[in-house]
């Protein structure tokens, strides 16, 4: 096992404990105003902002956890050149239920990034899907650090509320 990877581990699972922070502060935000049936254009600034955030956030908490995921794959020389590779060494060592729990957040970070609908409804649907599947993000979280304390002695508390 190299003792360098590992440590690049610990960084990275310190920086996700902020990245889930910051993610649960935007879920907690718009879960109190947000319903799916109400027009963009009736959300003011601080909506708009929020959802933007949570948008981002979300991305963000995806992408550093599939590159953590695959640091564990080369820390243990699993092959790591296709991500499902990646993906079901995660299901085998349980980080993961399954494939497709990644998969569906995975394409809701893809729309993310990358849709640039006008439509109310599928931008509602969009948000909906946000805040549906953000908890699979957290869990995949959680199960990857105790992934991570049991085989390699990493611990990372959560960081205090700020």
């Amino acid at each position: 096992m190299n003792p360098d990877l590992v440590d690049a581990l610990r960084e990275k699972l310190d920086h996700l404990e902020l990245m889930r922070q910051h993610l649960e502060y935007s879920l907690a935000k718009v879960r109190t105003w947000w319903n799916a049936e109400r027009a963009f254009r009736e959300w003011n600034a601080d909506q708009l902002e929020s959802l933007a955030a949570l948008k981002a956030r979300f991305a963000e908490l995806q992408d550093h956890l599939a590159a953590a995921m695959r640091l564990v794959a080369t820390i243990e020389e699993e092959p790591t050149e296709i991500f499902s590779y990646v993906l079901n060494y995660m299901v085998q060592v349980g980080v993961l239920p399954n494939e497709q729990v990644w998969r569906d957040p995975r394409n809701l970070r893809n729309a993310a990034v990358h849709d640039h609908s006008s439509s109310d409804h599928e931008k509602s649907l969009h948000y909906q899907g946000l805040l549906d599947q953000a908890q699979i993000l957290l869990q995949v979280h959680t199960n990857l650090k105790a992934f991570a304390a049991r085989v390699y002695g990493i611990s990372t508390p959560p960081l205090s509320p700020t």
